[in-house]
């Protein structure tokens, strides 16, 4: 049914942007844990995000092609950080090496610090990012990415770009864009949008999934899962007092209107505004709402991390 399913790998620290790193050990365990529980529900991409606390992403990539075998990274990059002839050259002798594409994620930055351009660092760090310079980056930096990847790349699957979704104008060229799970009347709207302005057909819908027997018992779960905890609080309400991305501005308008949404569309984990929402609901239930985003036009779907890798094994059903 989805042209493509992916999950996000989970980071080399205690938890999601928090906590001091694991040992190097018991990192690998864990992303070993995770990628063969993913795996096993036909899970075939793997996100891996670049953020402030976070292992070099060509690292984490690397990794998730060293434990898996079937699994192919969408590495986050940023314009800034490095250049396209470089990017190109890691996607393809990573290919060439593991025999399976690598895959780029072209971002911008979700927050002010994270990006460059509007806001050069021998001016204030509170000056206003200039948004339409750094699309206009992101789609000079994604148009060389593909042309030098094509031009290096030897037999075998070709590597995709995808970008995230954003209201600031400019075309970046990629094969894929890349929408935060909102309610159904809003993504339906985002997506002729997005269809219309990029001129792509492949949609990825980035979501998270507590599936349970029934709708009382996923409820239960997702409560238990994600139980507030201060330090995830305090550090999603940091993260939004400094976000400029307009996916993240959204789904926090969002969480903060509503904690549910279209029944089951859920903003009330306590690291709201960093992660995606999630979907609650009984097996039937939430492969009924998936399968509704796949007639508005949604290709992909990415499944945001869970706090055990033993989650993934409840999910088969919705997403096959």
């Amino acid at each position: 049914m989805w042209t493509s399913l992916s999950c996000i790998v989970p980071p080399h620290t205690q938890s999601f942007g928090l906590g001091g790193a694991l040992p190097a050990q018991a990192y690998l365990d864990r992303l070993t844990d995770y990628c063969a529980a993913v795996e096993r529900i036909g899970v075939t991409g793997a996100f891996v995000y670049d953020f402030p606390v976070a292992m070099d992403p060509w690292l984490a990539a690397f990794d998730v092609l060293a434990v898996s075998p079937t699994l192919e990274p969408i590495v986050a990059v940023r314009p800034h950080m490095e250049s396209p002839e470089s990017v190109a050259r890691r996607v393809t002798d990573l290919a060439y090496r593991f025999r399976r594409p690598t895959h780029v994620n072209v971002v911008a930055g979700a927050t002010r610090s994270s990006r460059a351009s509007g806001n050069p660092v021998d001016k204030p760090a509170d000056k206003p990012v200039d948004k339409v310079a750094a699309r206009a980056e992101l789609a000079e930096f994604a148009a060389v990415l593909r042309c030098e990847v094509e031009r290096r790349r030897g037999e075998g699957e070709r590597s995709i770009v995808v970008t995230p979704s954003s209201t600031t104008p400019g075309v970046v060229p990629a094969d894929a864009v890349l929408l935060m799970a909102r309610p159904r009347d809003t993504l339906a709207r985002d997506i002729g949008r997005v269809r219309a302005e990029q001129g792509v057909e492949r949609i990825f819908l980035l979501v998270g999934l507590v599936v349970r027997d029934d709708d009382e018992a996923a409820w239960t779960a997702a409560r238990e899962l994600y139980r507030p905890d201060r330090r995830q609080i305090i550090a999603g309400r940091m993260f939004v007092s400094q976000v400029v991305s307009s996916e993240h501005t959204a789904s926090y308008a969002l969480a903060e209107r509503a904690d549910v949404h279209d029944e089951r569309l859920w903003y009330g984990a306590p690291a709201r505004g960093i992660d995606a929402p999630k979907l609650v609901g009984s097996t039937a239930d939430v492969r009924d709402w998936l399968r509704s985003c796949a007639d508005i036009g949604v290709t992909d779907v990415i499944v945001d991390l869970v706090p055990d890798p033993a989650e993934y094994s409840r999910m088969g059903e919705v997403l096959t």
